[in-house]
């Protein structure tokens, strides 16, 4: 590595120290439900709470996920927190029974959040009306259990703001995992959205700041 690379990473740790100065480090996206880690689980929070990480959320897709999530989350009290919800892969798959043992489990104290939820039209596992109605029923549920919202968008930004707009005075506060630049967009809408974690962020020291400065909060991938 050069000397100019090293004087780079040098000053980007700086400023990423600064800003995680006195703040909790929380794993918002953790798809611990994933058979993978079924045989060593136990290490990988560990070696999760040696890196300095003190709370992780466990993600929910589906009904199955939603529940084994909340199972987890009984295994590891205070440390483990779940979300509950239907992601749009899964949109196909919905159904009044669903819906309700979904509901069930969303209202345990242990899960924090309604998603992972939202619109993808990158793949269009489900069709983009079906995506839609699920979307609106999860925004719904996070606004009657006053729960933040885990949302999920890829291709589909201008949909998804459309939606989230109309629930403006009911939304509870919003994590967006996205595979795109939100910035521009979700700026037009600050003043109509609730506070806003943007996920899955692969930018820069300079992109994160301005969301910072925006006054969202970001959310890092790939540590």
């Amino acid at each position: 590595m050069s000397s100019e690379n090293v004087t780079q990473t040098s000053e980007t740790n700086k400023i990423m120290e600064q800003c995680y100065e006195n703040l909790i480090v929380i794993d918002v996206g953790a798809n611990l439900t994933n058979k993978k880690y079924s045989r060593d689980l136990d290490s990988v929070i560990q070696r999760a709470k040696d890196s300095g990480v003190q709370k992780i959320m466990v993600t929910g897709t589906s009904v199955k996920t939603s529940k084994e999530a909340l199972r987890l989350t009984r295994i590891y009290p205070g440390v483990l927190y779940s979300t509950a919800g239907i992601h749009p892969h899964d949109a196909k798959s919905y159904t009044d029974e669903s819906w309700e043992e979904l509901v069930a489990i969303a209202d345990n104290p242990e899960c924090v959040a309604i998603g992972e939820c939202g619109l993808d039209y990158n793949r269009n596992f489900s069709e983009p009306d079906e995506q839609k109605q699920v979307f609106r029923k999860q925004i719904e549920l996070a606004c009657k259990l006053k729960k933040p919202l885990f949302v999920h968008e890829r291709d589909a930004h201008n949909d998804l703001l459309e939606i989230l707009t109309e629930y403006k005075n009911d939304l509870p506060p919003v994590l967006v995992h996205a595979h795109n630049d939100l910035l521009e967009i979700l700026t037009e809408y600050k003043n109509d959205l609730p506070p806003v974690l943007v996920h899955c962020f692969t930018g820069t020291t300079e992109h994160a700041l301005n969301y910072l400065d925006k006054g969202f909060y970001i959310g890092l991938t790939g540590m």
